[in-house]
């Protein structure tokens, strides 16, 4: 009997998808609702837990021992990004951090936490954090230098219109209106 999964590498694939899907959807979340509460990270972050744990589940279901104790150690893992959330969320509502930073911590500690998972539990996790983890710095830096490539990015696409319409002025042939015609 084969005591490996039939698709393994495609449940890692589409878990790790799906985890990544639910970190970029938390980062425009968070950006765009300048309003809005943490509601989106308390939901996703068990909704990532799970489908982690529900990865270590579908690639070890064919072990012939099981071990409850491994189970509770994954368990313990995540339910301890889950309290680092509510913690967050609990700074965020107190007024302590902004949503933004908030947002970046969340984000930091869901990386984080999948890195320790790929230490530890599925190596493809490794990957996955450090994927995460690349993705909030990058926010990071796209927050902090903004108006630094927008505002030229702006000027130059301002420039580039005007030249167009300017140029396109000139070169089109004038209405038929104004042609003189000799008679």
């Amino acid at each position: 009997m084969d005591s490996t999964p039939a698709h393994p590498q495609i449940a890692r694939l589409l878990v790790a998808l799906a985890i990544l899907s639910l970190c970029l959807l938390g980062v425009i979340l968070t950006d765009i609702y300048s309003s809005g509460d943490f509601t989106y990270w308390i939901w996703a972050t068990p909704l990532i837990a799970l489908l982690a744990l529900g990865l270590s589940f579908y690639e070890h279901r064919t072990r012939t021992v099981f071990r409850p104790a491994t189970l509770f150690h994954e368990l313990l893992h995540w339910l301890g990004l889950i309290a680092a959330v509510f913690l967050v969320a609990y700074f965020y509502h107190l007024g302590v951090i902004s949503r933004f930073s908030a947002g970046l911590f969340v984000l930091t500690s869901v990386g984080l936490t999948t890195y320790l998972a790929g230490v530890y539990i599925e190596i493809s996790f490794l990957f996955l954090g450090f994927a995460i983890g690349l993705l909030a710095c990058g926010v990071a830096f796209f927050e902090e230098y903004l108006y630094a490539f927008a505002i030229p990015f702006t000027l130059v696409a301002a420039l580039i219109l005007i030249g167009l319409h300017y140029f396109r002025k000139k070169s089109s042939p004038p209405p038929s209106s104004q042609i003189k015609t000799d008679s």
